[in-house]
């Protein structure tokens, strides 16, 4: 006589097996795409570090709202919404400005690089010194 299905046992063994990979992977998962989701900060900031250069060319100063960079508010949110991006210059200055880039949203999960940041110098920072933010 043929058996047909699985007997308890084959079942549970193979939830187990299952569980076990979850486990493993869905962090791994949860880390490649808060890594991922970072490179829209980076590209924003790198653009709008661009842009207030070329607005410092053309009034020798450095913007103080984003609206002057063509963006549509102040603070800017970038385009799939994961990053909430602002000048530190509360007024004009020919002196410097410091952009930075706070995760928002699901990113926000991402505690490690909360706050990204770039200078007139275009040094790059994050929370806590994380270098490996900007990689």
């Amino acid at each position: 006589m043929k058996k047909n299905g699985f007997t308890l046992i084959e079942l549970l063994v193979t939830i187990a097996i299952v569980g076990i990979l979850v486990g493993v992977a869905y962090p791994s998962y949860v880390s490649y795409v808060q890594d991922t989701r970072r490179s829209e900060a980076q590209a924003a900031l790198i653009d709008l570090a661009n842009r207030q250069e070329m607005y410092y060319l053309d009034h020798h100063q450095y913007a103080e709202d984003l609206t002057d960079l063509d963006k549509d508010a102040d603070p800017f949110i970038t385009k799939n919404g994961y990053y909430s991006i602002e000048t530190s210059s509360a007024v004009k200055t020919t002196v410097d400005f410091t952009l930075t880039a706070t995760a928002i949203n699901q990113q926000a999960a991402d505690t490690d690089c909360l706050k990204m940041t770039i200078t007139h110098e275009l040094n790059k920072g994050a929370t806590n010194d994380n270098s490996f933010c900007w990689n």
